[in-house]
């Protein structure tokens, strides 16, 4: 068991009407769920880090809304590297991150959507943008790369993510065209 998501490439999205914004203090304890669903943890420690990215303007929450039920969310934070890291630390920039949407609620395109809106608010501030995952994520790998990301190393690490050496792949998109 990977811990990701059963990916079934070729199957027919189902529609829904879905609305993607900006997090609110509001949405915190759904993405907190949705986050533990996953990395498992502490909702209430997870909230109070969310409560904290809101405040931070180096990071956005994304969240995707049917009616008023949160489904999904995604985060973009900024990474800075550090005289002291060590060579192979992943470089400075922005990041999309945490990726999640409700079982209920995959393949509706809600991935597409939340990466589309962290992408842009990532363009308004940077002209590059990069993300990492497990390569066994397919279904991940394959939405960024119709993003336009390009892969740039398998030897880096990301400081606080506990990343498995050799498991992971760091990518970049430009954001210039966009």
């Amino acid at each position: 068991m990977s811990g990701f998501a059963e990916y079934e490439p070729g199957v027919a999205r189902q529609t829904a009407d879905v609305r993607v914004r900006p997090g609110e203090l509001r949405d915190l304890d759904a993405c907190a769920e949705l986050i533990v669903s996953r990395t498992h943890g502490s909702a209430a420690e997870r909230r109070e880090r969310l409560v904290a990215d809101l405040a931070n303007p180096d990071k956005y929450i994304a969240v995707a809304v049917v009616g008023d039920e949160v489904v999904g969310y995604g985060g973009v934070i900024r990474h800075e590297l550090k005289p002291d890291d060590p060579p192979t630390t992943a470089p400075t920039g922005y990041y999309l991150i945490g990726l999640i949407v409700s079982p209920a609620w995959r393949r509706h395109g809600i991935g597409e959507l939340l990466t589309r809106d962290r992408m842009r608010w990532t363009a308004e501030r940077a002209d590059a943008v990069y993300y990492f995952a497990n390569q066994a994520n397919g279904a991940i790998l394959d939405l960024n790369k119709n993003f336009g990301f390009t892969e740039v190393t398998r030897d880096f690490i990301f400081p606080g993510a506990p990343l498995e050496p050799g498991t992971c792949v760091l990518l970049r998109a430009a954001l210039t065209d966009r």
